[in-house]
């Protein structure tokens, strides 16, 4: 059994161009190759962005300790107003110093978003100036050749993850 949403048939992604806090193109060839945790959201977020950041730090630590590989962790900003590359760089090296933070244009943004079924829309700024964001909270698993083959929705746990993406990884993907 396994906790998340399973693609019977997994879901080729599209060409899409962001940049990565090291300041290289993050394309869809970024993502063959290796498997790919992606969780959208943004630096700001008051509780479910560092919750999840959290868990997958987690998750990721818990699957090196039982010899699994675990996949990479890509966080996708999508306020890109206020967070800029070294931002990013620092907010997610505070949960893993292997996790990458991406993000791009607002068009990129959208269109990579919109390949996924993610939403996001920023709210009305209160009298500082802040404002939230409200982003889809799931967190998609890609595999080496770059398709969608899973989907875990909040909230979400380590051991869940821990144990339920190295069953997936041992599927064989059409």
């Amino acid at each position: 059994q396994i906790d998340g949403l399973l693609w019977p048939h997994s879901k080729a992604l599209g060409e899409f161009t962001l940049e990565d806090h090291h300041h290289e193109a993050f394309t869809l060839e970024s993502m063959t190759g290796a498997w790919t945790l992606l969780f959208f959201g943004y630096t700001h977020c008051p509780d479910v962005c560092p919750v999840t950041l959290s868990v997958l730090k987690n998750a990721v630590a818990m699957m090196g300790a039982a010899g699994a590989e675990p996949p990479r962790v890509v966080f996708v900003s999508v306020d890109p107003a206020r967070d800029n590359l070294e931002h990013l760089a620092a907010y997610v090296s505070h949960f893993n110093p292997e996790f990458l933070g991406v993000t791009g244009s607002e068009s990129n943004l959208g269109a990579f978003a919109r390949q996924l079924g993610v939403l996001y829309m920023r709210a009305d700024p209160d009298n500082s100036g802040d404002y939230l964001v409200d982003h889809t909270a799931a967190v998609f698993l890609i595999d080496p050749r770059g398709h969608l083959v899973a989907l875990f929705q909040a909230p979400h746990v380590a051991k869940t993850f821990a144990r339920d993406i190295p069953k997936i990884q041992d599927l064989e993907w059409n």
